[in-house]
C-alpha cells in the first residue's frame, strides 16, 4: 500500500501527527528562550543607561555640601545615592539631617511637619543598622525634629537627647530641648534640673533664665522662680520679654501676699504698654482680694475696653459683687 492509498491518509498517520506535536512543542520551547533572552538584554542594556545618566554623588561631595550649608544640594544628592542602595545608612542620615534644617527653614507649618516628618523617618531608618555612622549626632538631630512635632513626642525628646548625651555628644541647646520637653510633659524636677544645667551652659541668656524662672514658678518653687525673673529682667533690653517677666513677678507677688509689689509691677507694664488688658485684669483681682470691688470692677472694665474678647475679665464682671 502507498502513501496515497485511501486507506491510510497523512492525516491519520501516528507517526505523523507524533512529528508534527514535536515541532509544536520545540518551536514553542525556542520562542520562550528567545523572549527571555530578549528581556533580559532589554533590562541589562536599560539599568546601564540608567547607570549611565544617574548622577554619581560620592560621601565626600554630600560632606562638601553640607560644609556648605547647602543643605537642599545634601537632600537632592542624597535621594539620588538613595536611588540606587536605599538602605546605605550614611545616605539616609544626612538626607534626614538635611530634612531637619530644612524644614526649620520652612514658614508653612504644614510643610514643616511634612520635613520634621522626613527627617525622623529617614534617621530612624539608618539607626537600624548598627554600624550606622554619626549615631551621637543622629539621635541629637532626631530629639530636636521631634520637639517641633509638638507635645505629643515629648517624651521622645527626652529618650533621644539622653542618647545623644550618654554617646558623648552635647551640645548647649541639648539641654534647653530636654528642658522646655519636661516641662511640657508635667516633668517638672526634671525640668528645673535640665535647667539649671542649661543655664551652666549658656549663662546670661534672659530667654533662657525666664523659661527657668517660669518653671521654677510652675513647682512651686517661688523664691527661685523670683530670683531668676529678676534677674532676666535686668539683663533684657527686649521690651516684650521684660513684660513677660513683670507679670511673673507680679504673679509671684500676689501669691505671696506682697499686693503693693504686684501693683507696681501691673504699673510698670501699662506705663510701657496702656494697651495690656492684662495688666488691668491683674490689677483688678489685687483690688477685689483687698477689699476694693468698685476699683476692681473699673479695672476689668477697662481691660473690656481694651479687649472685648477678654474672657477672664467679662466672668469677672458678671460674678455678684
Amino acid at each position: 500500500m502507498n502513501d496515497y492509498s485511501q486507506g491510510y491518509s497523512h492525516i491519520a498517520d501516528p507517526y505523523l501527527k507524533q512529528l508534527r506535536r514535536r515541532r509544536v512543542i520545540t518551536g514553542a520551547i525556542v520562542l520562550t528562550i528567545i523572549v527571555g533572552v530578549t528581556f533580559s538584554v532589554i533590562l541589562i542594556l536599560t539599568n546601564f543607561a540608567a547607570s549611565r545618566t544617574s548622577p554619581r554623588v560620592t560621601q565626600q561631595e554630600i560632606l562638601d555640601f553640607w560644609i556648605s550649608n547647602d543643605y537642599q544640594a545634601v537632600s537632592s544628592a542624597c535621594d539620588a545615592s538613595l536611588e540606587v542602595t536605599p538602605l546605605e545608612p550614611f545616605y539616609l542620615i544626612f538626607k534626614g539631617f538635611s530634612a531637619f534644617y530644612l524644614g526649620l527653614s520652612e514658614s508653612d507649618g504644614e510643610k514643616r511637619m511634612s520635613r520634621m516628618d522626613e527627617a525622623i523617618f529617614s534617621i530612624r531608618k539608618a539607626l537600624i543598622d548598627e554600624k550606622a555612622p554619626l549615631r551621637a549626632e543622629a539621635t541629637y538631630v532626631l530629639g530636636k525634629a521631634y520637639y517641633h512635632k509638638g507635645q505629643d513626642y515629648y517624651n521622645e525628646v527626652i529618650e533621644y537627647l539622653e542618647q545623644s548625651l550618654t554617646l558623648g555628644y552635647s551640645r548647649t541647646d541639648s539641654w534647653e530641648y530636654l528642658a522646655l520637653a519636661a516641662h511640657g510633659a508635667g516633668l517638672m524636677d526634671q525640668s528645673i534640673a535640665y535647667f539649671e544645667k542649661a543655664l551652666s551652659k549658656k549663662p546670661g541668656s534672659p530667654e533662657l533664665i525666664l523659661a527657668a524662672a517660669t518653671a521654677n514658678a510652675a513647682a512651686g518653687n517661688n523664691a527661685r522662680a523670683e530670683s531668676l525673673a529678676l534677674e532676666a529682667l535686668l539683663s533684657t533690653t527686649d521690651e516684650y520679654l521684660a513684660e513677660r517677666c513683670s507679670f511673673l513677678l507680679g504673679d509671684l507677688y500676689r501669691a505671696s501676699g506682697r499686693n503693693e509689689e504686684a501693683l507696681a509691677r501691673y504699673e510698670a507694664i501699662k506705663n510701657k504698654n496702656p494697651q495690656s488688658a492684662d495688666a488691668w485684669y491683674y490689677e483688678g483681682l489685687i483690688f477685689s482680694q483687698s477689699g476694693d470691688p468698685i476699683r476692681a470692677r473699673a479695672a476689668w472694665r477697662k481691660a473690656i475696653s481694651i479687649d472685648p474678647m477678654h474672657a477672664s475679665a467679662r466672668l469677672k464682671l458678671s460674678e455678684r459683687s
